[in-house]
């Protein structure tokens, strides 16, 4: 039995159509069938049932299922042992400066053999032009973008986040001067505080820096429900969902801001690097509401 004709048994499997599995596998549907029919030869069983809606296992299949699984992984690290230079094509370096957490998920459902290494950097778009990184996710740009292919994804505000008691709760939009004396609580790791954006006002003493930092996200929320200061959060007012105890309020001037993909057009992308970049292209269009809850912005 040739190896390779286990992955096709895999991809078969999962489609349960022999057109999309042979689109999927860059092969012919006739050798796809005949492949797969060389595995049932060899076990002396049929694997499939076909009908006219495509192809489905039967019993003997799902008993096979659970093997073929193995043998594939065991050949994935084999080879990986045997070409370790081959490794770094499998990886995208990507960065960003803004919520991409649903695409990367997404994104590895569909390819899961590829491996995303998320970067922090100081200046991803250095490390962008220089090759440290290969797709990012960019809110401002510091120079000209000839050299760049740079494609809008999403857009974004800051909002203020408020317990249901304060002042300002009720309000329609907040004034940044509003919020000159406010405590805020913020996220460890919270760009929010390192944004462009905030970071101008906080130049002339309207944001201070937070009172109180934690972990989580949850945690957070919880701060501002017991009224130990405010937060802010990337997101849209339009379409953030209302939780219990809290408010989300707009500011006023609205910070708001674009995020577009980026990724060099003197250098090749890599394959991996190639298949995110499609994905994330198509994901796009088809993704609607980046904020469909506080657990996904916080």
């Amino acid at each position: 039995m040739e190896t390779k004709n286990i992955q096709e048994f895999l991809v078969l499997a999962k489609t349960g159509s022999s057109y999309a599995a042979a689109e999927k596998l860059f092969i012919s549907q006739s050798s796809l069938v005949r492949h797969i029919q060389a595995i049932e030869e060899e076990f002396g069983v049929q694997l499939f049932d076909r009908n006219r809606r495509g192809f489905s296992l039967n019993a003997n299949g799902k008993l096979f299922l659970p093997y073929a699984e193995k043998i594939a992984l065991l050949q994935s690290q084999c080879y990986q042992t045997l070409h370790p230079e081959e490794r770094a094509l499998d990886v995208i370096r990507i960065a960003a400066e803004g919520k991409i957490v649903d695409l990367i998920i997404d994104f590895k459902k569909e390819f899961p053999d590829y491996i995303i290494e998320y970067q922090k950097s100081d200046d991803i778009e250095t490390e962008l032009r220089t090759g440290g990184i290969e797709v990012a996710f960019l809110s401002t740009m510091t120079s000209s973008q000839e050299d760049l292919i740079s494609i809008p994804f999403y857009k974004e505000e800051v909002l203020a986040v408020l317990y249901e008691g304060h002042p300002l709760a009720d309000r329609e939009s907040i004034h940044l001067e509003e919020l000159k004396n406010e405590k805020f609580v913020s996220l460890c790791d919270d760009v929010v505080f390192e944004d462009t954006f905030l970071e101008r006002y906080r130049k002339v003493g309207f944001i201070r820096n937070p009172s109180v930092s934690v972990p989580v996200g949850t945690d957070l929320m919880r701060l501002v429900k017991e009224g130990l200061g405010i937060a802010l959060m990337h997101g849209d007012a339009d379409t953030t969902p209302e939780y219990p105890g809290l408010k989300v309020v707009p500011l006023d001037p609205r910070m708001q801001y674009e995020v577009r993909m980026c990724y060099r057009n003197d250098v090749p992308l890599s394959k991996a690097a190639e298949a995110f970049v499609n994905f994330a292209k198509r994901w796009r269009i088809h993704y609607k509401d980046m904020n469909v809850s506080f657990d996904a912005v916080f």
